[in-house]
């Protein structure tokens, strides 16, 4: 894929801040992420679980980087559709009411041009692959170096190679395991800090190795096939007969025609898969193929008992 040739207005995407002298450890008590080692102008990923552990709202987390005073004030990127359901969450676990929890009014934006950017955000969920992508919060969505109004969609491409699940169109609420998006792998969730949310659950499943499926990312060529509406009918992926999972999301790469996308499939088959990188499995008369990125690689193995 060619690099992309425009920043890009993410219209689904909006961010609150949370405010106050004890909002780092009020978002360290219940988040995934250690908040206590963010450092200026990065953004990492994170989420808030269940108490059974499962991904309610993923986000990602920074520093204010208009913050001119000396009280602690944090910035949580999350999924527009969300916003609501996720500031009375954050609102309920705000027992004492020793933060505040506001709306702003940024937009945000993705690029890859790295320079004459201000207040640029690295996000680090791409450390592991060759490039590199920041996130600009504006509240102008008028700038003139941005390209709002374009159709490009390397942003999903780029998450789709990378197996980079964003939003709740890609992650189910309240059912998906943060370990199943590889969470833990992008340095979304620290088994170090202390308790969180879900960590219990969580912290059983990595160190038995427990995860029974992982999301991981496929492309296919199908000169037919028109962006579906995926559902339990039509997303189901075989291997020699078998289902094995199910495609989460495409987006067609129109420069050399080839879909690109997310599926979560059982652990059991993707072994076989890194075992044999030329192996391919069916989807709507479709031969797909996995490439697996290499911080996804070994795939974890259930731990044996004696």
């Amino acid at each position: 894929m060619d690099m992309p040739r425009e920043n890009l207005y993410l219209k689904n995407r909006k961010v609150l801040k949370v405010s106050g002298l004890s909002c780092v450890s009020f978002l360290n008590n219940i988040l995934t992420s250690d908040i206590s080692k963010l450092i200026p102008l990065e953004t990492i990923p994170s989420a808030l679980l269940s108490p059974q552990g499962r991904v309610l709202y993923d986000i990602l987390v920074s520093l204010d980087f208009s913050n001119k005073s000396k009280q602690n004030s944090i910035l949580i990127e999350h999924d527009l559709f969300c916003e609501a359901d996720l500031i009375k969450k954050l609102n309920m676990y705000n027992l004492r009411k020793e933060v505040k929890i506001e709306k702003t009014n940024y937009n945000v934006f993705v690029t890859m041009k790295l320079k004459g950017v201000k207040n640029s955000l690295k996000d680090k969920r791409f450390l592991n692959s060759n490039i590199q992508i920041n996130r600009i919060y504006k509240k102008n969505k008028s700038v003139n170096y941005i390209n709002k109004s374009g159709s490009s969609n390397w942003y999903d491409l780029i998450r789709y190679k990378n197996c980079i699940p964003e939003g709740i169109k890609e992650i189910e609420m309240n059912t998906t395991l943060p370990l199943e998006i590889n969470l833990d792998l992008l340095g979304g969730i620290s088994f170090d800090k202390g308790c969180f949310i879900g960590q219990e659950v969580n912290a059983r499943i990595k160190y038995k190795g427990l995860v029974k499926k992982k999301y991981a990312p496929i492309h296919f060529t199908n000169n037919n096939l028109s962006l579906p509406d995926l559902n339990k009918s039509n997303n189901r992926i075989f291997l020699k007969k078998q289902e094995i999972g199910e495609v989460i999301t495409l987006s067609l790469n129109e420069e050399d025609n080839i879909w690109y996308g997310l599926a979560k499939i059982k652990l059991s088959q993707l072994y076989l898969f890194e075992e044999n990188i030329k192996l391919e499995c069916d989807f709507s008369g479709s031969k797909i193929k996995i490439n697996f990125p290499n911080y996804m690689l070994p795939l974890p193995r259930k731990i044996k008992t004696s």
